[in-house]
């Protein structure tokens, strides 16, 4: 890694870490602003994606950020990239049902189909902001450093967690934290996007792009956060809810881990294929 490198991954990192910061102290100042939409929470929003874009223009390598599609031949890992967080979603239901753990709430189906698209295309654009950030320039970076994947994916996943303490400590509504604590909220945040990490890494290697990783991202906000804790269509109850919760449970969060590596051990058979031609 040389040295230019090892500067761009300081920058990137010590921006992240701060940008939440920055965000905060902006809404101290300007106090006039709607919670959970605040001009702070903006600038913590972007302020990563803008470093890494302006970094990578600087080392003149904006092509490697993975913006292509490359849809034609990768539809399959696409399809995983939406399927995912339904399909676990879904088995959670089913078991939770199954088990009499399961709270159903009341809503029309017809506000469903608005909330649902409504949902998925403002996360969208959230996330392409986030996951050109992560997947696009820090963990090429961290590749870089030439560690081994176990400590790529705690590294990047550690990260991206810590990047999100200001948002759960003070720019989330209160009324997300009935059932658990703002600081509770960020432990388990940090531990579950290191162990989300080798999917999303996977997913940016095998296709050689971030949008898989930013529908990714977008159905599990758009699908299991929408139905489970926007509008609480579905809930699961407390005792059932630490091994089944589809976002947050320990069943599910193995399933997106063991996923992850999956796609890992494919692509390295792969890279092995190409590299034995």
């Amino acid at each position: 890694m040389s040295k230019r490198d090892k500067i761009t991954l300081v920058v990137f990192v010590f921006v992240t870490i701060t940008a939440g910061g920055f965000g905060y102290l902006l809404d101290q100042i300007l106090t006039e602003q709607p919670k959970g939409n605040s001009l702070g929470m903006g600038l913590w929003l972007v302020l990563p994606f803008l470093t890494g874009i302006v970094l990578r223009i600087i080392n003149k390598n904006l092509n490697q950020i993975g913006v292509r599609l490359n849809f034609k031949n990768n539809v399959k890992w696409y399809a995983v990239a939406a399927l995912v967080f339904p399909c676990i979603m879904l088995i959670s239901i089913i078991v939770a049902k199954i088990t009499g753990g399961l709270i159903v709430g009341e809503i029309e189906i017809g506000t469903l189909f608005v909330l649902i698209p409504t949902t998925f295309l403002t996360s969208c654009i959230k996330n392409i902001f986030e996951e050109f950030a992560w997947r696009g320039c820090l963990v090429p970076y961290l590749e870089k450093t030439g560690i081994n994947d176990w400590i790529l994916y705690f590294i990047s996943g550690l990260i991206w967690g810590m990047w999100h303490i200001t948002y759960y400590m003070f720019f989330l509504p209160d009324e997300y934290f009935i059932e658990t604590s703002r600081p509770m909220m960020v432990v388990v945040g940090i531990v579950l996007m290191i162990f989300w990490s080798p999917l999303f890494v996977e997913l940016r290697r095998l296709t050689n792009s971030v949008w898989p990783c930013v529908i990714l991202h977008t159905m599990e906000d758009a699908v299991p956060t929408m139905l489970f804790v926007t509008v609480n269509v579905f809930q699961i109850k407390g005792n059932y809810s630490v091994m089944l919760d589809p976002i947050s449970g320990i069943v599910p969060t193995a399933f997106i881990f063991f996923i992850g590596l999956g796609l890992r051990k494919h692509q390295i058979k792969r890279k092995q294929a190409v590299s034995e031609k």
